[in-house]
């Protein structure tokens, strides 16, 4: 009968086997020994998928902390060092400020007042060095150009050279905080502009982008899809402008629609108003555009709305912005001349400057920028005036006309216009009228007429006020601001006489306004009386140190208040840098303890426990020796160890 249920082993399977319980525990043993050597839980990625993914989004995360603990630190040691340099700048102008009053009074001689300039000198050298200290390389200071000094110096006079912005550093997921204390701020340098007097009426270049576009409501302009309907033939169709970037774009897309639809019409800038839209009707028929649900496109492109037949839909002004890149010919209706330049007068130093060649804003800009006049000329934040800037501490700044040019008003950047403060006049001391009038003009044919000043405040005050009077006395004489850029103008018929003005009552106005003169008899051109000054710090210095070397009370008062007033700015911009350097503390404290819990997760899926990893050690070591010993054991074997 046969055999069945024994199954023979060979020598080969035998050996086999005891190979491959050898290769498994010695890979056991050496992935143990592994883990304990590098102090992983995971060797790669195909030990634990999840424990993986999960290990490299924290390790992510732990490198954007440690990034942003960085960048917190840094902040905090950069508003450390600010705190410290105002600290030195409010020692600095309560020295100032004890200086001036005590040279205000009556009491001191010229000798002591001069002996103090000096002593101001010293002073205004201190504040430089103090906005061009550097920090770990960087102009503590410098804004955004933090590798370029803030402050130089020319002819004598601090000069502004740095950037006007703060710098940002990231302190959370999208989160950028400010930590840099810009001069400007600090020392009071931008506080005020000139010029801007001019808000351009910016037509539409039909290459021009949307994103310059301010709106019919100047609140942008959100793209999206609006509804068109074509009365008479009653065609309605949907124009989607997304993705649209410029005008050209917007208009194509449009007239596509249209086309597409069937109707007849049409869209393209507007001949009444070239900042506008004007959609027709090549059929004469009735228009209606409106918006889809909850969408703006039609009301802030201005053509939300109906009209009848025969008459096109002229869409709202939309407010289009003034960039570097606009052209002149577009700044306003028929586009901007500019063929005889401008004279700016710093100090004692005059420039003519020539818009020769110039065909876009930029081109102004740098022409401007580039005369080595001390001004800095940019275009305004609201995108629609052009601005200057007087960079030369205590210098007086005047933009005027050359000759007969009509340049600088054409701007908006005449250092004067109607809406200036008459606080600006009279070396900043304003004017002073008295009870009844202040003044009297005489024509070139005798016919005068007498101007009360009391309420003016400001420039265009003194004009209305001039004209007004000159209109019920009949003299044809008109007011206006001068042709040299900071003074008055009058301008009256021709006669045997010449135009002039006296004094009323010992009223100082007329000396104030800088037109109490003689003129020709056609015209009278003011003083410059009202030039502008940069604010802050050096120019109440110099007008410090210029009223001790004047031997002036009175300016050395006025110089005074101008430092109390900015040791109460410096005092404000302290508390600030205290209040941010306090917000990036408490936020370096919990980014801290954030990495601190992510290093902990981050321990517990990726770090061994080593009492666990040793004991599996031992275990696989155990293992591989009885498997050495069982494996030398079993070779050894024959049938006569089987037969004893």
């Amino acid at each position: 009968m046969g055999l069945s249920g024994i199954n023979r082993v060979s020598s080969n399977m035998q050996a086999l086997a005891m190979l491959n319980q050898l290769q498994r525990n010695t890979v056991r043993l050496a992935y143990d020994q592994q883990r304990l050597a590098s102090g992983k839980q995971l060797l790669s990625v195909s030990d634990n998928p999840l424990a993986a993914e999960k290990i490299s989004r924290l390790n992510q995360s732990l490198q954007r902390q440690d990034q942003i603990l960085q960048n917190l630190r840094h902040a905090d040691n950069y508003l450390t060092a600010a705190d410290s340099a105002l600290v030195d700048v409010s020692d600095l102008l309560t020295q100032a400020a004890r200086i001036a009053s005590e040279q205000a009074g009556s009491l001191q001689s010229t000798e002591e007042r001069a002996s103090q300039v000096a002593v101001v000198d010293g002073l205004i050298d201190q504040l430089l060095n103090i906005g061009n200290r550097q920090y770990q390389g960087d102009y503590l200071f410098g804004g955004r150009q933090s590798r370029l000094a803030p402050l130089a110096t020319s002819s004598g006079r601090v000069t502004l050279q740095g950037d006007v912005a703060g710098r940002r550093t990231l302190v959370g997921e999208d989160l950028a905080l400010p930590f840099s204390i810009p001069l400007a701020d600090i020392y009071g340098l931008n506080s005020e502009v000139s010029g801007g007097f001019v808000d351009f009426d910016v037509q539409l270049d039909p290459a021009g982008r949307i994103n310059e576009l301010g709106g019919f409501a100047n609140a942008g302009v959100r793209l999206g899809v609006l509804r068109v309907t074509e009365t008479g033939p009653n065609i309605t169709f949907d124009v989607d402008f997304t993705g649209v970037e410029t005008i050209n774009d917007l208009i194509a897309r449009f007239n596509d629609a249209a086309v597409n639809a069937g109707a007849t019409l049409s869209l393209g800038v507007s001949p009444a108003d070239g900042g506008a839209l004007r959609i027709t009707s090549g059929g004469g028929n009735g228009i209606t555009v409106a918006d889809i649900g909850n969408g703006t496109t039609a009301f802030d492109l201005g053509l939300r709305g109906t009209v009848g037949a025969g008459t096109p839909l002229d869409g709202g002004n939309l407010n289009r912005r003034v960039t570097i890149t606009t052209r002149l010919a577009d700044l306003q209706p028929g586009g901007l001349a500019l063929p005889d330049g401008v004279v700016i007068t710093s100090g004692s130093k005059t420039v003519n400057v020539s818009f020769a060649g110039a065909t876009r804003v930029q081109d102004v800009l740098n022409a401007l920028n580039s005369a080595g006049a001390g001004v800095r000329a940019s275009i305004t934040e609201d995108g629609r005036s052009i601005q200057i800037e007087n960079l030369i501490a205590g210098t007086p700044l005047i933009i005027g006309e050359n000759g007969a040019g009509t340049d600088a008003e054409a701007l908006g950047i005449k250092t004067i216009d109607r809406g200036v403060s008459l606080s600006r006049v009279n070396n900043q001391r304003g004017i002073h009228p008295v009870s009844g009038s202040d003044l009297r003009i005489t024509n070139a044919n005798g016919v005068s007429f007498e101007v009360d000043l009391t309420g003016a405040n400001t420039i265009g005050d003194v004009i209305d006020a001039i004209n007004a009077a000159s209109v019920l006395a009949g003299a044809g004489v008109t007011a206006s601001t001068s042709q040299g850029g900071a003074g008055l103008r009058l301008a009256g018929p021709a006669g045997p006489n010449n135009l002039m003005v006296e004094a009323l009552n010992l009223s100082p106005v007329a000396a104030e306004l800088g037109i109490l003169k003689s003129g020709t008899p056609t015209a009278l051109e003011g003083e410059n009386v009202a030039p502008f000054r940069q604010p802050g710090i050096f120019s109440a210095l110099y007008r410090l140190r210029d009223a001790l070397l004047a031997d002036s009370s009175s300016e050395i008062t006025e110089a005074g208040s101008q430092i109390n007033a900015l040791q109460r700015d410096v005092a404000t911009v302290q508390g600030q840098v205290g209040a941010a350097s306090k917000a990036m503390r408490d936020r370096l404290q919990q980014t801290d303890d954030a990495v601190a819990a992510t290093r902990i997760l981050l321990s517990e899926l990726e770090d061994i426990d080593y009492t666990e990893a040793v004991t599996r050690f031992q275990q696989a070591q155990t293992a591989l020796q009885a498997s050495l010993l069982s494996s030398s054991r079993i070779s050894n074997l024959s049938l006569l160890d089987f037969l004893q």
